[in-house]
């Protein structure tokens, strides 16, 4: 399975229905989630919107999320 986002060949499917009417997939090295009943313009690399593309090196280059801070005690 090719991941849209990214492209990466090892993306691979995480869970299914039981009657196979959907699936969801996770690609490994993007974390990019999609389920088989999307659009072809999510599930298809070719058609993927390229505003929305990362390539490895965009995705070594990310800056990590910073941590959420403690809550503010009330008065």
């Amino acid at each position: 399975m090719i991941c849209p986002r990214c492209e990466f060949v090892e993306a691979y499917k995480v869970f299914g229905a039981d009657d196979e009417s959907w699936e969801i997939y996770r690609c490994p090295r993007c974390n990019f989630n999609w389920r088989s009943t999307e659009g072809p313009e999510v599930r298809d690399p070719e058609l993927y919107d390229s505003r929305f593309k990362l390539t490895e090196r965009k995705i070594r280059e990310m800056v990590a999320k910073p941590a959420i801070p403690p809550l503010r005690e009330t008065a």
